[in-house]
């Protein structure tokens, strides 16, 4: 089914876009040729395509394909921080035990995300999207969640504020390379619930 924000140009050529549709539309569009074709074969002019409007009328938003891709990133970023928003609002609690399975959650969600979705994982992480110089996003919603999963961890008394100092890369890193290595086969996806099993032991330890 067509997104509800993707317009029909009319048949004289004229873009038929009320002001912000367009935007919002090119992005949808972006993401459904990425989904389909991966993110080697996102254009501009694909994309003006697919929406029904000139080159042009993209470059008015979109002067270049960093941009558009950065776009699209900004996009991703927020739909992966609202599934896993979702996800931790079913473990509520300020418990050690709630606290231990939201760190795990957060883990298992990024991983079906980028199982289901993996060209679009693959234009987030695959070296399209530029990151900051330090190379986290650390002012994203999804990375700042895993910062409040670590805070929660060491509130419990679960980790320790030696190890805390370590969470986020320790985390990440690992979450993301098995990831990775999933969707790029060469681990298979059950094998995803065994890193989060050796996660835990590295951060955690034996159960408390």
């Amino acid at each position: 089914m067509s997104s509800p924000k993707i317009l029909q140009a009319s048949k004289t050529g004229r873009e038929s876009y009320h002001h912000g549709d367009l935007e919002a539309a090119l992005i949808d569009a972006a993401i459904e040729l990425v989904r389909k074709t991966g993110p080697g074969h996102l254009s501009l002019r694909a994309v003006a395509e697919q929406v029904g409007v000139s080159p042009s009328a993209v470059y008015h938003y979109y002067p270049d394909k960093d941009s558009l891709i950065t776009g699209v990133g900004d996009k991703l970023f927020i739909d992966l921080a609202e599934m896993q928003r979702s996800a931790l609002s079913k473990i509520p609690g300020k418990s050690a035990r709630a606290a231990r399975l939201r760190y795990r959650e957060l883990g298992r969600t990024y991983f079906r995300w980028a199982y289901k979705e993996p060209n679009l994982f693959r234009l987030m992480f695959g070296g399209f999207c530029k990151v900051d110089k330090e190379g986290q996003h650390i002012e994203e919603e999804a990375f700042l969640m895993l910062t409040q999963c670590l805070d929660d961890l060491l509130a419990t008394g679960l980790i320790s504020p030696e190890m805390r100092k370590y969470g986020e890369l320790i985390s990440w890193t690992s979450v993301q390379g098995a990831s990775n290595l999933i969707v790029e086969g060469h681990l298979p996806p059950e094998v995803f619930e065994s890193l989060l099993d050796g996660l835990e032991l590295a951060m955690i330890g034996r159960k408390k």
